[in-house]
């Protein structure tokens, strides 16, 4: 056909990438062939991959993601079967154990034309987009890839970079110099910040802290502890990684972290809980009764922001909380997306949603917490967030009315 012309006129070459592993997560492939290309092409720096894999760094760097175009299993290996059946069950010459299987010569001879007619339908459906004659014959495709994604990615990943270097300095001579923390190298003097309140946001701020200064704020359960970044009361941090605290907190289901047990931007005891409503099969936020002034001044304060906003059901109230980068559990039940604003006299502590930075220092924004990743920047100072959502199962419930 045409396409078959097209290919067979352009003779161009392909490269033809092999990644090998036990199992792969949705999306790894592209992930790891994607990167391997920014650094191939002199997008990013090959440091880039030290960034991503450091488990002690508080963000996230996402991969860039190649096309799926290309890609497919290309085979699996049984081992542990064949031991047990005495079998060859993937088709490979030479060096065959067993006698019986698929090692012989036919079967191996239509493998490997059956690869090479996927490898020839994979090339005509990278060519099927054009071929750019006048830039000796790239592919219109790749060069969309390039153009539009890869590179802006890298401009991206480039500055994240910078600031994982600079995060690496400050961790080396927080580490070398007595009483210096990583959080005083990283951010401006707290009084950089203007100390005023917007009317708006006082009366909620007044009742957060009355609430903190309380001695009644809830505990942190487990399963929200575990994507909270920690420092214990005596100032050293709780520095294992996300795999390490995941594994340790699959075995509690019952210990809950002392709200007034660790303390994170110099302003005082971290802690998270919810006020408003729950689905009907989960037991209710105790602190509704517990802070019944802070939830009504809390809804009011999302009607004022925005009024046009279908109400919520359910606010996350958070103190001096550093999250790692995850996604909310759960799913919405009619808003797609959640809102969040931060009060409080403190800098940093910006929101990282999919590596771009939002400062909701008494700024409002809405993101999709169930399906982009997010995360806390470091802050000093005393830092409180409300996130407003509304969980699958309270369809119809709006916090407000409670």
């Amino acid at each position: 056909g045409d396409e078959d012309g097209a290919l067979c006129q352009n003779k161009r070459p392909f490269v033809l990438l092999s990644l090998t592993g036990d199992m792969f997560l949705n999306g790894q492939a592209q992930s790891v062939m994607g990167l391997f290309v920014a650094i191939c092409q002199g997008i990013i720096d090959e440091e880039i991959i030290d960034c991503v894999f450091d488990e002690s760094y508080p963000s996230l760097v996402p991969a860039p993601m190649m096309p799926r175009t290309g890609l497919y299993a290309s085979e699996a290996q049984y081992m542990a079967w064949e031991g047990r059946l005495q079998t060859v069950l993937n088709a490979r010459r030479g060096n065959c154990v067993y006698e019986h299987g698929w090692c012989d010569e036919a079967t191996n001879n239509a493998v490997e034309q059956w690869r090479a007619f996927i490898d020839r339908e994979l090339a005509k459906a990278w060519c099927r987009g054009g071929i750019l004659a006048q830039e000796d014959g790239r592919l219109k495709a790749e060069k969309v890839w390039v153009e539009d994604y890869l590179k802006p990615w890298g401009k991206r990943a480039n500055e994240q970079l910078r600031d994982y270097r600079r995060w690496k300095r400050a961790q080396k001579l927080a580490s070398e110099t007595p009483g210096l923390s990583l959080v005083d190298e990283l951010l401006p003097p707290l009084n950089s910040v203007d100390s005023c309140i917007p009317e708006l946001f006082a009366r909620v701020l007044k009742c957060l802290q009355d609430a903190d200064s309380s001695g009644k704020w809830p505990a942190t359960t487990p399963k929200r502890q575990l994507v909270m970044v920690s420092t214990k009361e005596d100032g050293v941090a709780v520095s294992e990684s996300l795999s390490s605290a995941h594994m340790k907190a699959k075995s509690n289901n019952v210990v809950s972290a002392s709200a007034y047990s660790f303390a994170e931007g110099q302003g005082g005891a971290s802690g998270s809980f919810s006020v408003g409503a729950f689905p009907p099969s989960y037991e209710q936020p105790k602190a509704n009764e517990i802070f019944p002034d802070l939830m009504k001044a809390a809804f009011e304060l999302e009607m004022a922001l925005r009024p046009d906003r279908e109400p919520s059901s359910t606010i996350a109230v958070n103190r001096n909380a550093q999250f790692r980068p995850h996604t909310d559990s759960g799913a919405g039940a009619g808003q797609s997306t959640s809102l969040i604003v931060g009060l409080g006299y403190y800098v940093g502590g910006e929101l990282m949603v999919e590596g771009e930075k939002k400062d909701i220092r008494y700024k409002a924004i809405e993101f999709n917490g169930w399906k982009q990743r997010h995360w806390t920047l470091p802050f000093i100072g005393e830092r409180f967030s409300l996130v407003w959502f509304t969980p699958k199962g309270c369809e119809g419930i709006h916090g407000i009315d409670l």
